[in-house]
């Protein structure tokens, strides 16, 4: 009987382990994918000489297409897949259904893209007409920025700051949040003043992009466990 009892508590601890790697994987593979995309967009630029372009999404007319939205598709699927923390009673705000917010967001973005070239339409932007198709795409950009900064000044912080870790983590996992607000927020004063135009040359739509992305690919490869040496460096006292 005990040696049944403690095969079934073998099986039951090997199942949760599995599911640990399986959280960790995903997160991993969400930060991953984060870091990938404005890479591969720079080293098109650099190896095309074309330069970069005015923004992240603007390289849904470029040969970059299927990367871009390759790219934000694999994220909309791993983030709908996404589980986390299961929800307390009563609670609004939760992995759940904030994974399920940017998938969506990240899926139109891909879908939806922003005007461009006079080249065949994607189904949306027939059905809705390029205007309505680039406004949504711009409202779904921002509700996925936002998303992202949600898990990272709310979601992921929670829990005792029982360790010198876990405080490293919260303290990058803030940083990393308003990071995103802030550069999201400084794109939307661009586009309301009409400095993205101004200062087209410098690219800074899509740098603060980029920033915001590389933000939250961050946040998810240390919840991911994925960045220990940075986590335990700034344990350190």
């Amino acid at each position: 009987m005990a040696r049944g009892t403690g095969m079934k508590d073998g099986g039951t601890q090997k199942a949760q382990n599995d599911l640990v790697l399986s959280f960790l994987a995903v997160r991993r593979a969400i930060g991953g994918l984060g870091y990938f995309l404005p890479v591969a967009l720079m080293v098109f630029a650099i190896l095309s000489g074309r330069g970069l372009g005015t923004s992240i999404s603007a390289y849904y007319y470029s040969p970059m297409r299927d990367v871009f939205v390759g790219t934000l598709i694999a994220q909309a699927v791993f983030l709908w897949s996404y589980e986390g923390f299961r929800p307390r009673a009563g609670e609004i705000v939760s992995d759940w259904l904030t994974a399920r917010v940017a998938a969506v967001a990240a899926a139109l973005i891909a879908l939806s893209p922003t005007s461009g070239p006079d080249i065949p339409c994607t189904l949306l932007q027939c059905v809705l007409g390029p205007v309505v198709a680039g406004w949504l795409h711009l409202v779904a950009a921002a509700v996925f920025f936002l998303a992202l900064a949600v898990f990272c000044l709310v979601l992921f912080v929670r829990g005792q700051e029982d360790s010198a870790e876990k405080r490293a983590s919260n303290r990058i996992y803030r940083l990393c949040g308003w990071v995103i607000l802030g550069s999201i927020g400084l794109i939307g004063v661009m586009f309301l003043t009409g400095l993205d135009q101004q200062l087209a040359f410098l690219r800074p739509v899509f740098v603060l992009e980029t920033v915001a992305t590389f933000a939250f690919a961050t946040s998810w490869a240390v919840k991911g466990d994925a960045l220990g040496p940075l986590v335990r460096g700034m344990a350190r006292p």
